[in-house]
Parts: structure tokens; sequence; C-alpha cells
């Protein structure tokens, strides 16, 4: 017995440290939101769809003309030329050139239009497959969550038999100070409780690691303290029969984010061949540009006789000598190595390669829809044998108990029939949650939020 009481002493123990640090208890609603701002793949899925975004913006600025300026300064030793007048100067100079210019595209194949419709379907793409990110870690936290969720109960079974088996003992002791039981009897129930105490720490231990494992997947410091809330009330388990795998195929088409992105690629495969047809099309532009110059040698006549000149002044130059231009330019492709013609050709197997990706998609949905009702309805089979099992083995085990307090029954069937109640109601709990599991994943596929509420 000093054994099990340092068992049961270091279990307390356990109990009242995790029960006094103060850690904050983690409800399914605040794993997923936390998941969902944290999660690594999250935040790269966001990052893709940001960098999708500046794409569409850029391709939107195209719209908006062009415009360029540029100056030089320059220092001329020796012969020069003025770019004013563009007389020869044999003397050291010094020349400004300032120059601005724009171009605007009118007409270019419908290309700039073709190409914001391309990145706003691929901005579509990027924004489904973060949310399809987002699901898939739902249903991961979800399944580490329902897996706390039992081994908490199979802690709480290991713990109540640890109470059935202590309370056995107490009464055997009892019964051999009467002398209605040799005192041999009671080794067998004091092994029994120590086995038990043994089991309840194993479980104890599987309720730790399944915590670690969830508090993992939710990328949380490792010295902080980590705990869940069961669901307040308990957990409504739909009736799978009541579902149609064809009409769950259905709605998960039309909902599920890997399918709208599959089909937003398709779109945007459509476009760039559009864009690819575009790059045939002859340019049209219209162009601007301003131009001015200063020569510090620059002169003009002021008198004929005598011949005198006078330096024009920095202002009288780049007054006079502002050029202002525009007009029209027209580029026709003719010849480019075939380059155009290859990526029309490419364009068009691109697009046939995302039609086919959809395809497979869809394939792929359906079979995991099949899979998983498939899964829900046997996991639904094994959850109502088990409970039919547990309520017959624990009608079993009272019986045998009130055989046993009666001196009809020894206590090799008590235990026999305790350990076949507390395999009962294990199976039970394990199938009822892969049950629960496998209702998540079908109110996934249509769409449903998950939630334990």
């Amino acid at each position: 017995m000093g054994f099990v009481k340092q068992i049961f002493s270091f279990l307390l123990f356990i109990s009242l440290t995790i029960g006094v640090s103060g850690q904050k208890s983690w409800t399914l609603r605040e794993c997923l939101e936390h998941a969902t701002t944290n999660n690594i793949q999250v935040k790269q899925a966001a990052l893709m769809e940001r960098m999708s975004k500046n794409n569409l913006n850029e391709s939107m600025v195209n719209f908006l003309p062009t415009a360029s300026a540029a100056t030089n300064y320059n220092f001329t030793f020796g012969n020069s030329i003025d770019p004013t007048s563009f007389s020869f100067v044999n003397e050291n100079s010094q020349s400004l050139t300032m120059n601005l210019s724009s171009n605007l595209t009118l007409f270019n194949g419908l290309q700039r239009v073709n190409n914001v419709l391309r990145n706003k379907a691929e901005l579509e793409a990027s924004a489904n497959d973060k949310q399809n990110t987002i699901n898939n870690t739902a249903l991961q936290i979800t399944n580490l969550f329902l897996q706390v969720l039992l081994n908490k109960e199979l802690d709480m079974v290991a713990k109540k038999q640890v109470d059935i088996s202590t309370e056995q003992l107490k009464r055997t002791k009892s019964q051999i100070q009467s002398g209605s039981l040799a005192e041999t009897a009671i080794y067998e129930f004091e092994a029994q409780v120590a086995r038990d105490f043994a089991s309840q720490v194993q479980t104890s231990n599987n309720v730790s690691l399944s915590l670690l494992q969830l508090k993992n997947a939710l990328q949380i410091e490792g010295e902080e303290e980590f705990e869940i809330v069961p669901p307040q009330s308990s957990v409504i388990i739909e009736n799978v029969a009541n579902k149609n795998s064809e009409q769950i195929f259905r709605m998960a088409v039309s909902n599920q984010p890997s399918i709208r992105s599959a089909q937003a690629r398709i779109a945007s495969a459509r476009f760039s061949k559009k864009l690819a047809w575009g790059s045939l099309s002859p340019s049209i532009g219209l162009n601007f540009n301003l131009s001015d110059n200063f020569f510090n040698k620059a002169s003009r006549i002021v008198s004929l006789s005598p011949y005198q000149t006078e330096p024009i002044s920095f202002r009288d130059q780049l007054n006079s000598n502002l050029t202002k231009v525009v007009g029209f330019n027209l580029t026709l492709p003719i010849l480019q190595g075939g380059s155009r013609i290859n990526n029309i050709a490419n364009s068009k197997l691109q697009q046939q390669i995302r039609e086919l990706d959809l395809s497979n998609q869809k394939n792929s949905l359906r079979q995991e829809v099949q899979q998983s009702y498939n899964n829900a309805r046997a996991s639904l089979e094994n959850m109502l044998a088990n409970e039919k099992v547990k309520s017959s083995a624990q009608k079993s085990y009272e019986v045998t108990e009130k055989r046993y307090n009666s001196g009809l029954a020894n206590a090799f069937e008590l235990d026999q029939s305790r350990l076949n109640y507390l395999r009962a109601e294990s199976q039970y709990l394990q199938a009822k949650y892969t049950y629960l599991l496998n209702l998540k994943v079908l109110d996934f596929y249509q769409g449903v939020p998950i939630t334990l509420e």
C-alpha cells in the first residue's frame, strides 16, 4: 500500500500544480481563430495573396501614360558645337540640356485590359488558396482538439476505475476483518489498485501529450501553459443517415475554395491566351516631348557696324530654345522569330492544363467526400454497437458486483467483469469521437463552420 499512496500523492501534486498555474484555457473557437492568424502556412498563403494584389494594381496603373525626365550638363574643352545654333565654337564651353517626354498607349490589341482581367483571376485564385489553407488548418486543429477531449474522457474513466478498485479494496478489508474472506484475498485487490493507478498515470500522460501536440500546431511558445475548455453542453451528434454523399459532393463543388481556385486559374489562362493573341495587333500611341537647352557661349548680334555681339542670358535661352512636340506612333509587329506564335500555342496548352487540373480536383473531391461519408456511416454503426456493448457490460458488472458482495462470485469474476466494462466504455468513447470527427469533416465539405457549440 505504500507504493499506491506514493502514486496517489504524486498525481494529487500534479493536479494541484496544474490547477494553480493560472494558464489560459482555450475553446475550439479560440484555437481556430488563433490558427487563422498565426499558422505559418496561412501566413505564406496571405503573402501570396498580397503579391497577386500588387500585380493587379500594377496592371491597372499601366493604363496611365508613362513619363520621364532627363538632364545633361557638359563641360567641353576645345572645339565644340553650339547646340542652340549648331555653329562651330573654338573654345572651352558648357552646355545644359533638359528633356521631358511622355507616352500614352491608345491601343495595343486589348493587352492591358486582358492583363488586368488575368491578374484579377489570379488574385481570386490566391484568395481561395488562402481560404483552403485556413480550412485545412481548421480540420487539423479540430482533430487535435477532439483528441484532447477523448483523452480527457478516457482519463476520467481511468480515475473512476481507480475509485472503484479502491472502494473494492476497502470492502475486502472489511470482509477479511469480519472473517467472511480469507486474508489472502486482499493481495489481488491491492495489485489491482496499483495497476489501475498505473493505467491512470498513462491516460494522464496521454492528455499531456495531446495537449502538447495541439499547442505545437497552434505554434504557442513552449514555456506558456496551455489548457482547453470542453464544450459547455453535450455536443449534438447528427445522424449521418440523414445525409447523402452526392448532395454533399454537389455542395462541396460550389463552396470548396480548392475548386474555386482551380476555376479562377482557368479564367486566368483564358485571358492569358487573349493577351498572347493581342501581341499580334498593331500598337498605336500618343507621345509628347518637351525639351530645352542652354549654351554658355551662345551670343547674338547687337550691331552690324561696327559688328558687335552680346551673350544670351540663361533665361532668354530657355525661353527661345523651348521645343514642344506632340505626335502619334504606330508599331506593326512583322517578324520576331516566331515567339508570339509560340506564346499563343503555349497559352492554349496552359488553358487545357488548367481545365484538366479542375477535372482532377473534382474527381479527388468526389473520392474524398465518398470516403468521408463511408467513414462516417461505418463509425456511426461502430458507435451504436459499442454503446450497446457498454450498456451490457455496465449491467453485467453491476450484477457481478452484487453477487460478489453476497459471496456468490469470486474476485477473479469481479475483476474480469470490471475490465470488460472499462474496455467497453473506452471503446465507446473512441468510437464516439471518431464519428464526431467524421461528421465535422462532412460539415467542412458542405461549407459549415466547424464548431462544438
